[in-house]
């Protein structure tokens, strides 16, 4: 009888972890995922890399991401297979705006400056980019980025976000 009672305390706990109401993940929060990124300085002696990845929508259905500003801007490299937009251009412009183009739970950007080499006058300025990130026109987080000295390796700022 007593190993009766003692089976009994053990199949109880057991049940009584295991029936845990709390979910083990967050719920999937989809929104329209759209990035902004203001330039500051010299942008016209650097080269711009800016990539998106991750769009994930659902458990793991894809969503393209779409240049809003400029306007005449468009994808260096598209990998559909990825899931990934790369942009590399030395156009100057003082914003970027990159959007998704349904709502997504999920998404990775990655950025990086590289000085193109020219000598730099006198009133050359390191560039300066703020990134914004919304989320259902919402913002959702801020970065900021200040390129190397030229001369120097640059860094990359690489984020995933999940809303």
């Amino acid at each position: 009888m007593r190993r009766l009672k003692t089976l009994f305390f053990y199949a109880f706990i057991f049940l009584a972890i295991s029936c845990n109401n709390e979910p083990d993940e967050a719920p999937l929060i989809e929104k329209t995922a759209r990035i902004e990124i203001d330039f500051e300085g010299s942008v016209e002696q650097y080269l711009i890399n800016f990539g998106v990845h991750s769009l994930y929508q659902r458990q793991s259905d894809f969503v393209k991401a779409t240049i809003i500003q400029p306007g005449d801007l468009e994808w260096t490299q598209v990998i559909d297979e990825a899931n990934t937009f790369n942009l590399s251009t030395s156009t100057n412009f003082s914003e970027l705006v990159i959007e998704s183009e349904e709502p997504v739970h999920t998404f990775g950007f990655n950025f990086n400056v590289v000085h193109t080499g020219d000598i730099p006058a006198e009133d050359f300025e390191n560039l300066k980019a703020t990134i914004k990130v919304f989320g259902d026109n919402a913002e959702v987080q801020t970065f900021q980025y200040t390129a190397r000295p030229v001369g120097e390796v640059s860094e990359v700022l690489s984020e995933v976000v999940r809303f």
